[in-house]
């Protein structure tokens, strides 16, 4: 798909988020000729299945190149509340990269920024790969409700592991186990079990540690779009754990949507606990690179 087709296919999908700057960016990189990468993801809990979540990022030369009389107008488009842009605006000059995500949950939409900083490269390599050090901070999200009454939140993503594929998987396995007895579910073992036995990849696999600022919520984030797998080779095992997890309705309707996308690269899994106790799943998948 050309890159014109693939901006004019976003702005026709997700018309609906015109009023909260999707659009204005997506023209903006378009005008300006900066390249990005685009991701989308699908959250599966105990109240349903949402997949209307979009991931657009940049690297901060381009964006900054874009935005120079005004690097913080995509942030006014999405509304930011002011607490948390005065907070950005420290950390924004900082970032290697910048990331804007829309998503819908039960609540509306919410909106999101993420500012990724350059991570340091270990200089005592465990392993022939070339791993990032642990216990950095990797990401700073934001995240605030464009509709309803919900909360405003700041989430770090720290390195728990940058490893081969089989220690990153076992680790991120035994870091979800502390969290819940689900967890430790026949059905989870075999997921884990079929990721390590699809590793055909030298990389290592980054593992994140993501926890909200003020609440209890806590995940665990895998990076698998090394192991070059998609979604139908993992949509058997990872349908029996959202079917131990959440029930028949859930499960039907994420095997639907799961099976609609089942060309899709597989990128991370993401799982844990929710800001109100409840276990949560995210799958982002099919990322692409946008040349315009």
């Amino acid at each position: 798909m050309k890159s014109g087709q693939m901006i004019d296919h976003l702005l026709e999908e997700f018309a609906e988020l015109e009023p909260w700057g999707l659009h204005a960016l997506l023209l903006l990189c378009r005008r300006d000729q900066v390249d990005f990468d685009l991701e989308q993801s699908v959250r599966i809990d105990r109240s349903g299945v949402f997949p209307k979540r979009l991931l657009i990022s940049l690297d901060s030369i381009d964006y900054h190149r874009a935005l120079a009389d005004d690097p913080f107008l995509p942030y006014a488009r999405l509304k930011i509340p002011h607490g948390k842009l005065v907070q950005l605006q420290r950390f924004l000059p900082k970032a290697w990269r910048i990331h804007f995500g829309w998503e819908l949950g039960p609540r509306g939409w919410i909106g999101k920024s993420y500012l990724e900083m350059r991570p340091r490269v270990s200089d005592k390599p465990m392993h022939p790969c070339q791993s990032l050090d642990p216990d950095q901070l990797l990401f700073l999200g934001y995240k605030w409700p464009l509709e309803g009454d919900g909360k405003s939140v700041v989430t770090k993503y720290n390195i728990l592991a940058h490893s081969p594929a089989k220690e990153a998987i076992r680790r991120w396995e035994a870091s979800l186990a502390k969290l819940s007895d689900q967890y430790e579910s026949t059905e989870f073992k075999r997921l884990t079990n079929l990721l390590i036995n699809c590793d055909t990849t030298s990389d290592p696999l980054l593992v994140l540690d993501v926890c909200d600022e003020g609440s209890t919520r806590v995940s665990y984030d895998i990076n698998l779009y090394d192991l070059e797998q998609t979604v139908d080779t993992i949509r058997g095992p990872f349908g029996e754990v959202i079917f131990r997890a959440f029930g028949e309705r859930v499960f039907q309707d994420s095997s639907s949507y799961l099976s609609s996308i089942a060309a899709e690269r597989v990128g991370h899994l993401a799982s844990g606990i929710d800001r109100n106790g409840f276990v949560f799943w995210t799958l982002y998948y099919g990322a692409i690179r946008v040349i315009t």
